[in-house]
């Protein structure tokens, strides 16, 4: 079982990052080679759509991309009729990417690219950013969200999930019964631990199982301000629980209403000459 080891942020380079997914690649692309991931499936990508409104015809930027599961999902809403460019620092999970999609060449490129220096990308091309599980995971996420501003055009719609920072912070852990012990307890609370501290914390994360990368911790006043800066305006933030259904079908499932696990906002790039 991993232990979590947390360092100062300052102290992981960029690289380090980026190489900690390139080792997780196939691990992390195998829980949607036949069906999406549980928390996509269910929580975060059904969120996404109905934030991100009609989509058909739209050139879609797909930031940190991964193996191209949501530029494929959006591909198969509007029948191809969409450009979508899916961009990712990890060449592992790049060439994964092109050999799963290629029913789609016609309508959704990958490449390599750093999020924080897409230089390959055009200025102003985009009507929407996606950046789908990933802000967390990039150190130079202030310069990511400067290129997501050069990349849109006025009033393009950048949409981003996050693990909640709020709640999945260092040490953040379930409070069990007295019950724990023997294997039959209840999640009666949730704790968290080091808000505030900036920390990277490398573990066993979301949908790896074996594989550790780095999450940077940062508050949810760290996002407002980087995206202000940028004159990205937020217009709505969600916050998704497991379907009604599933709640009470799962009994485990129950316990989310004592914390929120992802955070998905919504962002309108200002036009030039207005300013937050």
């Amino acid at each position: 079982m991993s232990k979590e080891i947390l360092v100062p942020a300052d102290a992981i380079s960029q690289k380090e990052a980026i190489q900690g997914w390139n080792e997780a690649a196939e691990e992390f692309a195998s829980r949607f080679e036949k069906h999406e991931e549980f928390f996509h499936k269910y929580m975060i990508n059904p969120t996404i759509i109905d934030l991100l409104g009609a989509v058909e015809g739209k050139a879609v930027l797909d930031m940190a991309c991964g193996e191209g599961h949501f530029s494929r999902k959006l591909a198969e809403m509007v029948k191809g009729n969409i450009q979508i460019t899916g961009v990712d620092a990890s060449e592992t999970l790049i060439e994964i990417a092109k050999r799963r999609n290629k029913d789609f060449a016609n309508c959704i490129t990958f490449q390599v690219g750093d999020a924080s220096r897409m230089d390959q990308i055009p200025s102003h091309a985009y009507d929407i950013v996606i950046c789908n599980m990933a802000l967390m995971f990039i150190k130079q996420y202030e310069d990511a969200l400067r290129e997501v501003a050069r990349v849109l055009k006025p009033r393009g719609i950048f949409v981003f999930s996050l693990l909640h920072p709020c709640f999945l912070t260092p040490g953040s852990d379930w409070i069990m019964d007295d019950a724990h012990s023997s294997g039959k307890g209840k999640r009666i609370g949730w704790k968290t631990d080091n808000y505030h501290l900036r920390l990277a914390s490398r573990d066993v994360m979301f949908v790896c199982d074996t594989h550790e990368t780095y999450y940077f911790c940062r508050t949810l006043e760290d996002y407002f301000r980087a995206l202000r800066k940028q004159g990205l305006l937020v217009t709505d933030l969600r916050e998704p629980l497991p379907p009604k259904a599933m709640m009470e079908r799962k009994p485990e499932f129950q316990a989310e209403v004592k914390r929120s696990l992802f955070l998905i906002m919504k962002g309108v790039l200002l036009e030039d000459g207005f300013s937050l």
